[in-house]
């Protein structure tokens, strides 16, 4: 069975012309039941909270506790493309929780996603490109540490 991981916190309100189309989080799984494709059993929600330390490690510590308390320096947040606040942030984690869920339903069911992740330009001590958690490192690694790399 497809599961997919979606949260209404994925739909981060953006100020007024954002270029980001951040409306696409909300639309997609409207999209995937209404042409079938999907039931709302196909969907489960992740956590808000996560545990640091699957976040901790793919990321410095610095830099996330700096994005955790909203206190990253002005031309490192300005690289990431969001006006940062503490709602962001726990949507940024929620994505990660999805992403490591959908991994761990990947090996079960042969197929997984998240609607939101993809979070693939931040880097281990900065982000960028309105990325601002890398979750698919941080899913890998997470499924390396539980000995799930070799049934790829």
């Amino acid at each position: 069975m497809l599961k997919i991981a979606y949260h209404p916190i994925y739909c981060h309100p953006l100020p007024e012309g954002h270029r980001f189309p951040m409306l696409k989080y909300d639309l997609l799984p409207q999209q995937l039941i209404h042409e079938g494709t999907c039931t709302n059993e196909n969907f489960f929600e992740p956590l808000r909270m996560l545990n640091e330390a699957p976040i901790l490690a793919v990321h410095t510590p610095d830099y996330f506790y700096d994005l955790l308390n909203i206190t990253l320096k002005t031309k490192a947040a300005r690289k990431i493309g969001f006006p940062l606040c503490e709602v962001l942030v726990e949507r940024e984690i929620t994505i990660v929780d999805g992403t490591i869920k959908a991994s761990e339903f990947a090996l079960e069911y042969g197929i997984s996603m998240n609607i939101a992740g993809g979070t693939h330009h931040a880097y281990t001590n900065k982000g960028e490109a309105f990325c601002m958690l890398n979750d698919q490192a941080i899913g890998a690694r997470y499924l390396q540490k539980k000995g799930s790399q070799s049934k790829f």
